[in-house]
């Protein structure tokens, strides 16, 4: 079992619903990660390695960019809204560098792949009972049919969604569109909670290998017909 992924969903689903309803941001937000202290209202949280993210200026276009070596870290944005009224999130992903991933040894379940992507955004739900805090997470893989819908091999409450596959694009820019509020309901096949908070991760603990990405311009808590 992978925990340092389960924790960072577990830890932040707890601590996020003790702590961060009553200092969270209020709904509707733009990161274009255009000054070099935009990370400031991030929280960063080590699980085995540091992944480097940092703000990135090149010709006159700036971007956050992750460049993981064997290490598994992410960044979280406490927020408090319900995706049911503003469903909407967006944002723009790069791929530089897909992780080496092979086939894991035989689990309890059978063959499963290394749970290690070069782009990962998280929607994190939090519950009171820690075990039942849900997330979706949307990929960038190498090889997953864009679409396709999973559950995590370490987590139940954890459900993959590749909303970008392939190496047609590696090196270019993607814009991705989703509707959190449906997705859920697809993926949990029920309605969801309030979302407590988004995350960024890429990692390449499992494969102990290296990974690059870059993120930007990434819109959250928004509905049809808002900017």
């Amino acid at each position: 079992m992978n925990k340092p992924k389960i924790i960072f969903l577990v830890f932040f689903g707890l601590f996020l619903l003790i702590f961060s309803f009553a200092h969270a941001r209020s709904l509707g937000k733009w990161f274009s990660f255009d000054r070099q202290n935009s990370l400031s209202e991030w929280e960063e949280k080590v699980f085995k390695g540091r992944v480097l993210y940092k703000v990135e200026s090149k010709r006159a276009e700036s971007y956050l960019s992750a460049y993981s070596k064997n290490a598994s870290s992410g960044i979280v944005y406490r927020i408090n809204f319900h995706p049911k009224a503003q469903p909407l999130m967006s944002w723009k992903w790069k791929v530089e560098k897909f992780p080496e991933k092979q086939k894991a040894a035989q689990d309890k379940g059978g063959w499963i792949e290394k749970d290690d992507y070069a782009a990962r955004v998280y929607v994190i739900f939090p519950s009171l009972f820690f075990a039942m805090t849900k997330s979706l997470e949307y990929v960038w893989d190498k090889n997953l049919p864009e679409g396709r819908i999973i559950t995590s091999p370490y987590f139940g409450n954890i459900k993959i969604i590749v909303s970008e596959s392939g190496a047609n694009n590696l090196g270019k820019w993607v814009e991705e569109n989703r509707n959190i509020y449906e997705d859920y309901k697809k993926a949990f096949g029920r309605e969801p909670g309030k979302v407590g908070a988004i995350a960024i991760m890429t990692d390449t603990d499992d494969t102990v290998s290296t990974a690059e990405a870059n993120y930007d311009e990434i819109k959250v808590g928004y509905k049809n017909g808002e900017k």
